[in-house]
């Protein structure tokens, strides 16, 4: 779910439904969608609401994080990836260039390789350095 478009949404009161949540973010922009999970009988139920803007899942964030919905103070943040579904690197690629003269710069390894696409690291005598 990680994206900048949706919020996640915490320490709801058990009354709280998807309508209700729809009808108080929609003042502050078009929602495009409201899951909620409640699944998990001993925690407080929490919900991911997405907006069809960047802006208004900002604005969102600033306006409703702290306020109280039913009595609770709710929580808004961000909505991330849980950590088990890890980024696709299948199109990541990893290539070892040794041997290479003490005046070559990273600048030079990263020049050499631009063409080929975006450089995430390039290392240079085991040193990690960000590209």
């Amino acid at each position: 779910i990680a994206n900048n478009l949706t919020q996640y949404v915490g320490n709801l009161s058990r009354d709280v439904t998807e309508v209700l949540i729809l009808q108080l973010f929609s003042q502050i922009g078009p929602c495009k969608s409201c899951k909620m999970i409640t699944e998990h009988t001993s925690n407080d139920p929490y919900c991911f609401v997405e907006f069809y803007e960047h802006r208004d899942a900002a604005a969102a964030l600033a306006a409703m994080n702290g306020r109280k919905i039913l009595g609770k103070e709710v929580k808004v943040n961000w909505a991330t990836t849980p950590s088990s579904q890890k980024k696709d690197t299948s199109n990541h690629f990893h290539v070892f260039v040794g041997d290479l003269s003490p005046e070559i710069t990273t600048e030079d390894i990263k020049s050499a390789f631009a063409p080929f696409g975006k450089i995430s690291i390039a290392h240079k005598n085991g040193q990690d350095l960000e590209g």
